[in-house]
C-alpha cells in the first residue's frame, strides 16, 4: 500500500455526519482508506502493526464510550492518534488526560473557516505520526548497530573498557585479563588511575582530558596488574557518548618498540610540514570530534576559516625555503591571537584553519575581530611590494552540523558575506539566535510578500516571499537574522518552512496565475535531502513547481560553485524555474552564471545606482542586460525607492523592478493596486506602458 494512504476509524452510528467529515478530508487531499467502528472498543488487531492511522469518534453516537477506548489504547500502548468530536467540547476536557489527541468542536465544522482548521490539524496529527514511526525506525536501527558494536567489542582481541567519571562502566574479556581481573563486579569498583603507576598518573590524566586531540599520539605508562606485577602499556582513548553522557573509550596493549618514536611517526602523520600545524586529514578528524561532542553531548564549537589569496603569488617570488618560513611565521602569529584550547590546522588547498572547543557564538565572534585585526602584523611579513591579508569567515559546530566539509564550505561562504557586507552593516548580536530557535519551535514565524511588478505585459502576478521573526515589542528582519541562522545551520529548516506555508499560500488563494519567489539560504544550496523533501512537499500539498520561482545568492554561489551547481540540476529536474540575486557582486558574473541554468537575475543595487545622473553607468546596465537577455534571461532591478527611475529602467529594458516606493512587504497579496497605473516617458513620441 501507498504510504500516503491512511487507514482511518469513525464511528458506524454517525452516519451522514461521518460521511461529511471523510468527504471533507478526501477533498483536502488525504488519501486513506475508512473502516467503521462497530464497537464501543478497538477492533481485535496485533498491536504494534500500525493497521490503522487515526480514530475519528462523535463522541454523541449510540454505543460509543469514549472512556473505554482510550483506555484501551492507553493498555496496548498502541500509537494510534484519537480525536473526539463533540457539540460541547468543555463536557470532555477529562479525556485528553487519557490521551485523546484533540477535542474537536462539531459546529466548527459548519463554516469553511472550521472546516480549514480541521484539515490542517488532521495532516498535522498524521505527520506527527509518521515521524514517531520514523524515529522507532531509527531508534531500532541503533539498538540493531548497538548490538553489533557490542558483540564486536565482546569477542575481540583487543582490551577494550569504556570509563565514566574515572569508573569502569563497561570491560571486555581481554581487559579483565589484561590486568587480572576475575570477573567484571571487582573491576567495577576499580577506579581507572588505581591501574597506574603512581609516577605516571598525572601523564595518564592530563592525556584523557584532550579528546581532541586524540588518536594522533599515544600515552605509555606503567599498568599495574591485580597481581601486584607490572607492565609496560600505551593507551590510546577516544572521547564517545553513552546514553547521552560523555564517556571515554580506552584500549591498551603491551607496549612495544619505541614509542617516543611511534608517537613522533603519528604526529608527522597528522602534520602540515610546512607550518607545523594540523594538516588536512589531521584536522577533519578534529572537526568530526567536535560534531559528536556537539551531538550527543550539547558541546557546540567554532570553526574559523582563514584565506590569503595572495600567498600563491608570494610563494613564487619567495621560493621553497623562504615559503616555509613565511608560514611558519603566520601560524604563530596566528596561535598568539587564539584562546589557548584553539586548534590550528593548514588545510590542502593552503586555508588556515582554527576550531574552538566549547565555544559559543559570542566567543567566536571576538576571536574573529581578534584575526581581523592582524593585518599590520602579516603585511610586514610580505615581500616588498607585495600585499598580504587574510579573509576569515566561520560557522558553528552544533547538533545541526552533518560533516567536515560542510561546515567548511558554511564558513566559506560566510568569508564572502563579511567581505561584501550585504547581509549585515555591522556585528550579528546574539539576542537574535534565542528567538529564532524559540520561533522555529513554535512555528509562529510571519510571512510577508512584496511584488514583482512586471514592466512589461505579464499575466502573471509574481511576490517574493520574506520572512520576520516576531517578539514581543518589535520584528527581526532578515539582515538580523540569517548570517547567524546560517552559522548554526538552521537556514534549511527556515526555507523548508517558508516553502511549506508559500504552498499553503497557493492552495488558498486559488490563482493559476500567482507565482512566489522564495529565497534559499546558503544552507539549504549544500544540503543532501531538501530536494527530495520539496518533492514530497509539492505531492503532498498537491501544487507544481512553476508556482515557485527558487532564488539564491551570487555570493553563496561563490563559496560552494560545484555544489550550487549540482543542486540546481536536481531543482531542474523537479521543474522549478530558478533566480539569482546580487549578480554583480563577484569579479566575472557571467562566468559563474554560465554555471548555472537560471531563468531570472536579479541584480546587485550597484548595477544600477545613479544612472539617472551618470550616462556612463546607464550604458554599463544596458550592456549586462543585453547579455543577460541574449541568454533568455529576464532581469530584475530590485530595491528601487525612487519612482522616477522606473523610465530609465523600463528603457533599459529591464523586465521586473520591486521596491517600497511600489509597495512595502505586507501580509496581503494585494497585486491589483498596480494594474492601473501608467507611467508616461519624458519622449513625447514613447508610448505608455502598463504596470
Amino acid at each position: 500500500m501507498d504510504s500516503n494512504t491512511y487507514q482511518i476509524l469513525i464511528n458506524h452510528s454517525a452516519g451522514p455526519r461521518s460521511q461529511a467529515v471523510l468527504n471533507l478530508l478526501r477533498r483536502a487531499g488525504i488519501q486513506f482508506r475508512a473502516k467503521e467502528l462497530t464497537t464501543g472498543h478497538l477492533p481485535d488487531d496485533v498491536p504494534g502493526c500500525d493497521s490503522h492511522d487515526l480514530i475519528l469518534l462523535f463522541t454523541d453516537s449510540p454505543g460509543q464510550n469514549c472512556e473505554l477506548l482510550l483506555r484501551q489504547l492507553q493498555s496496548s500502548r498502541r500509537d494510534i492518534p484519537c480525536l473526539l468530536i463533540c457539540r460541547t467540547p468543555s463536557r470532555w476536557l477529562s479525556m485528553l488526560s487519557l490521551g485523546a489527541a484533540a477535542l474537536i468542536n462539531e459546529t466548527q465544522l459548519e463554516t469553511p473557516t472550521g472546516q480549514v482548521q480541521f484539515v490542517y490539524q488532521i495532516k498535522r496529527e498524521l505527520e506527527h505520526l509518521n515521524l514517531r514511526r520514523q524515529f522507532r525506525r531509527a531508534s531500532s536501527s541503533i539498538r540493531e548497530l548497538h548490538q553489533r558494536l557490542q558483540l564486536f567489542t565482546d569477542h575481540t582481541t583487543d582490551a577494550v573498557a569504556t570509563l565514566q567519571g574515572g569508573l569502569h562502566q563497561y570491560a571486555n574479556n581481554a581487559w579483565l585479563s589484561y590486568f587480572g581481573f576475575r570477573n567484571h563486579t571487582e573491576l567495577h569498583a576499580t577506579p581507572f588511575l588505581d591501574l597506574v603507576a603512581d609516577e605516571d598518573a598525572d601523564r595518564v590524566r592530563a592525556f584523557m582530558r584532550q579528546p581532541f586531540n586524540n588518536g594522533m599520539q599515544r600515552c605509555e605508562f606503567m599498568a599495574i596488574r591485580r597481581d601486584g606485577s607490572e607492565i609496560l602499556t600505551a593507551l590510546d582513548s577516544a572521547s564517545i557518548s553513552v546514553n547521552g553522557e560523555q564517556s571515554l573509550q580506552l584500549m591498551v596493549q603491551a607496549a612495544l618498540g619505541n614509542a617516543t618514536h611511534q608517537n613522533a611517526v603519528r604526529e608527522a602523520m597528522s602534520q602540515d610540514l610546512q607550518s607545523g600545524l594540523l594538516n588536512d586529514r589531521g584536522f577533519h578528524k578534529v572537526i568530526n570530534q567536535a560534531i559528536s561532542s556537539a551531538v550527543y553531548q550539547g558541546r557546540s564549537s567554532a570553526l574559523i576559516l582563514m584565506t590569503a589569496p595572495q600567498l600563491a603569488e608570494i610563494s613564487v617570488v619567495l621560493g621553497k625555503t623562504d615559503t616555509h618560513i613565511l608560514l611558519r611565521d603566520i601560524a604563530s602569529v596566528l596561535a598568539s591571537k587564539c584562546p589557548e584550547p584553539a586548534i590550528l590546522g593548514r588545510l590542502d588547498d593552503g586555508d588556515f584553519a582554527v576550531l574552538l572547543p566549547d565555544a559559543d557564538t559570542e566567543a567566536c565572534q571576538s576571536t574573529l575581530v581578534r584575526l581581523d585585526t592582524l593585518e599590520t602584523a602579516m603585511q610586514a611579513m610580505a615581500p616588498k611590494g607585495l600585499s598580504l591579508s587574510f579573509r576569515s569567515g566561520a560557522a558553528m559546530v552544533t547538533d545541526e552540523a552533518p560533516d567536515a566539509e560542510t561546515l567548511l564550505i558554511r564558513a566559506r561562504q560566510h568569508q564572502i558575506i563579511r567581505q561584501h557586507q550585504v547581509y549585515t552593516n555591522g556585528p550579528v548580536s546574539i539576542d537574535v539566535l534565542t528567538p529564532l530557535r524559540q520561533s522555529l519551535r513554535d512555528e509562529n514565524l510571519l510571512l510577508v510578500y512584496q511584488p514583482t511588478v512586471s514592466l512589461r505585459t505579464d499575466p502573471k502576478e509574481f511576490y517574493e516571499v520574506r520572512i520576520r521573526v516576531p517578539i514581543a515589542d518589535r520584528m527581526i528582519y532578515p539582515n538580523e537574522f540569517l548570517q547567524i541562522a546560517n552559522q548554526h545551520g538552521y537556514g534549511e529548516r527556515l526555507d523548508r518552512y517558508v516553502i511549506s506555508h508559500a504552498l499553503r499560500t497557493l492552495n488558498n488563494q486559488k490563482n493559476p496565475q500567482l507565482c512566489l519567489t522564495v529565497n534559499l539560504t546558503s544552507n539549504t544550496l549544500l544540503s543532501q535531502t531538501f530536494a527530495v523533501w520539496l518533492a514530497q512537499e509539492l505531492k503532498r500539498q498537491e501544487q507544481s513547481a512553476k508556482s515557485l520561482i527558487l532564488q539564491f545568492s551570487e555570493m553563496d554561489v561563490m563559496g560552494s560553485p560545484d555544489q550550487v551547481r549540482l543542486f540546481c540540476q536536481r531543482l531542474r529536474e523537479l521543474g522549478f524555474e530558478l533566480s539569482l540575486s546580487h549578480f554583480g557582486c563577484s569579479l566575472d558574473p557571467f562566468r559563474l552564471l554560465g554555471q548555472l541554468p537560471v531563468d531570472f537575475v536579479k541584480l546587485d543595487r550597484s548595477l544600477w545606482q545613479q544612472i539617472d545622473i551618470d550616462l556612463e553607468q546607464r550604458e554599463r546596465l544596458q550592456e549586462v542586460i543585453r547579455h543577460l537577455h541574449a541568454q533568455g534571461i529576464r532581469v530584475i532591478a530590485p530595491m528601487v525607492e525612487d519612482v522616477e527611475l522606473l523610465p530609465l529602467l523600463w528603457q533599459a529594458n529591464i523586465n521586473f523592478v520591486q521596491g517600497n516606493c511600489l509597495q512595502q512587504p505586507s501580509d496581503l497579496l494585494e497585486f491589483g493596486l498596480f494594474q492601473e497605473q501608467r507611467i508616461s516617458l519624458p519622449q513625447p513620441d514613447q508610448h505608455s506602458e502598463t504596470l
